[in-house]
């Protein structure tokens, strides 16, 4: 049998490999991952914008943002400003804090945060918009405890308990099932 190309899985090795090496691999809202490195564990991490696109945090919208609001800055500039903004607002995420916390509006849109950056030089500029990224962070981190808490009772009360159940069966296996 062949082996696989592991380039092939994008939402591990390609953008997302930048994403989750400054990370560690370690979730950024909830914190699972920092125990150990462990191979089932991380193929399950994603790329979390704090500040979606709906809200203009993607790449493109940021750079687009930049040079509407800083007409006078020169093009490579804002180019790599973007980027350093849009790596701030990506984090590594596992699904769980992924799916629950996406839907979730910002309080502030990249393009305030950019809008109401000051005039100045790019390091301000910076500064200023990954202060607005820090409350994001701050908020969906607060979000994510109080929903865990709630599904890790859920889990303890009614799941494990069902899926004790289901392992303990003689003869069968529960993956066949």
């Amino acid at each position: 049998m062949d082996t696989y190309d592991y380039r092939n899985c994008q939402s591990l090795f390609g953008y997302a490999a930048d994403v989750h090496g400054r990370s560690g691999g370690v979730c950024q809202l909830c914190g699972c991952g920092s125990r150990e490195v462990d191979f089932d564990l991380w193929r399950q991490m994603t790329v979390e914008h704090l500040i979606g696109e709906s809200q203009g945090g993607y790449l493109r919208q940021i750079e687009r943002a930049l040079t509407e609001r800083f007409p006078d800055v020169p093009r490579s500039n804002v180019a790599s400003l973007a980027r350093r903004i849009d790596e701030a607002n990506t984090i590594t995420a596992c699904s769980f804090c992924n799916s629950t916390t996406s839907r979730t509006r910002a309080r502030i849109s990249m393009t305030e945060a950019i809008e109401n950056a000051p005039e100045g030089r790019e390091s301000e500029i910076y500064l200023a918009v990954t202060s607005g990224l820090r409350q994001v962070l701050d908020d969906k981190r607060r979000e994510v405890r109080w929903k865990l808490d709630s599904v890790k009772r859920a889990f303890d009360e009614v799941v494990e308990p069902r899926l004790r159940s289901a392992r303990s069966v003689p003869g069968g296996d529960p993956g066949l099932r």
